[in-house]
Order: C-alpha cells, then sequence, then structure tokens
C-alpha cells in the first residue's frame, strides 16, 4: 500500500488531501467536499470509509484549539440528528445504488443554496439545527459528503462560532458514521490503513490553514459557504449521473 505514496496517483492524493486540510482548518468544513469525489476518481477504496476516519482525525485539532467558541448547546441538536440518521443510514447503505443517494442529495443542497441566495435568512436554532444533523448524518456516512446541510444552517453566524461549532460537530459526527458503518461491517483495517498513510499530509495543510482563518475572519464567510456548497451539490449529480 505504501507504493501508493509513489506513484502519479499518490501524488494526486497527497495534494488532494493538503488542499482539503487546509481548507478545513481555515471554515471549519470542507474536507470531504473537496477531498471526497477526487480520491473516489483516484482510487474508488478511499470512500467512504478512509475519507469519514481522516475528516474525523482532522477535525480533532481544530475542535480543540477554538473550543472556547463551540456552541455546545447547538451540539446537542445537531448530533442527535445525525445519530439517528447514521444508524438509518448504515442500514440502508446496501438497499440502494449510491447514485441514488447522490443525487437525491445533490438536488437537496442546491435547493437549500437557492433558498439561501433568494434572501431568506437561515439562522441557527434547534428544530434546523436538528434537521441539518439529520441530512449531514444521511450525506457523510452513505457519500462521504454530510458537511453542506451544516454549513448553510451556520451562513450567518459569526465565522469564528461557525468554525470551531462545525469542527466540534464533524469530529463526534464523525466517530458516529464510522461506529455505524464499522457495526454494519462496512469500514475495516484497510479502511484504517489508507486514512493513515494520508493523514500527515492532511495534518500538514491543516497546519497551513491560518491565512484562510484571518479571511474568513474579516468576514468572507456566507460566499465561502454558497460556493463550496453548490460545487459540492454539483460534485454528487456528475457522480449520480455519470
Amino acid at each position: 500500500m505504501t507504493d501508493l505514496l509513489f506513484s502519479l496517483p499518490g501524488l494526486a492524493a497527497i495534494v488532494t488531501v493538503f488542499c482539503a486540510g487546509a481548507i478545513q482548518g481555515a471554515t471549519g468544513f470542507g474536507f470531504n467536499m473537496l477531498a471526497a469525489p477526487l480520491l473516489a476518481l483516484i482510487d474508488p477504496a478511499f470512500v467512504p470509509g478512509a475519507m469519514l476516519i481522516m475528516a474525523t482525525a482532522v477535525c480533532i485539532g481544530g475542535a480543540i484549539q477554538e473550543r472556547h467558541a463551540v456552541a455546545r448547546a447547538d451540539l446537542g441538536f445537531a448530533l442527535l440528528g445525525r445519530l439517528i440518521a447514521a444508524m438509518l443510514a448504515a442500514m440502508l447503505i446496501g438497499m440502494f445504488s449510491p447514485r441514488v443517494f447522490s443525487a437525491f442529495f445533490g438536488l437537496a443542497v442546491l435547493l437549500a443554496v437557492v433558498l439561501s441566495l433568494s434572501g431568506i435568512r437561515i439562522t441557527p436554532s434547534p428544530l434546523r439545527l436538528f434537521g441539518a444533523g439529520l441530512v449531514s448524518g444521511f450525506m457523510g456516512t452513505l457519500t462521504s459528503i454530510g458537511a453542506p446541510p451544516m454549513a448553510l444552517v451556520y451562513q450567518n453566524a459569526e465565522p469564528e462560532r461557525m468554525r470551531a461549532t462545525l469542527k466540534a460537530y464533524f469530529f463526534a459526527g464523525g466517530v458516529i458514521s464510522v461506529a455505524a458503518l464499522a457495526a454494519a461491517g462496512r469500514i475495516g483495517t484497510v479502511d484504517f490503513a489508507l486514512a493513515a498513510l494520508m493523514l500527515p499530509f492532511a495534518f500538514a495543510g491543516f497546519l497551513m490553514s491560518g491565512i484562510g482563518r484571518r479571511m474568513m475572519d474579516k468576514g468572507r464567510v456566507r460566499p465561502v459557504v454558497l460556493a463550496v456548497s453548490s460545487a459540492s451539490a454539483l460534485v454528487l449529480l456528475a457522480r449520480a449521473f455519470a
């Protein structure tokens, strides 16, 4: 497996997880949005298990680093939705084609982006956080891309609060999804080995995210959220109809 590092696909994978780690550190989300579709093209073995493991590990440092800004009350509602959805998703993962899930979630995210651009102001509330946690849990467990619902809910929140809370959510939520897939026999030693191989490069990108964090703190949150969410939705739709 270490031979992957010394090949052209391996170099592409390294660059991908490095950039994804930098985006995750700057915004609090986006690791899977960028890395999952590209790594799936490089080697389908990365998705969903290894991707979820990597994303969960990358979130640990950020959650600890900015723990003072975590909205702990928000986490409870969102993680309850994530827990319910992850258990259901682990049971459903073998019943439908991955293309069906990708198409459904891609359309759902695009609809949320359109609603955001229409002028409707979305702010965190217990019901919205629970709903976003549900959808994020399904998306993350089934497709490895679960950030858009939570990011859209936080698009108008203070940058530090959004970044810190999303990092904490994706760490805890990732643990939930990995455990659910492991219980269903969908994650094995190969997934952990692939994740361990790529994680040093993901952490290196995370450590280089300081410039991006300063840009986000200057108020450039909402455009980034909407752009990355739209790109993620288009990737899901392309995966569904390819």
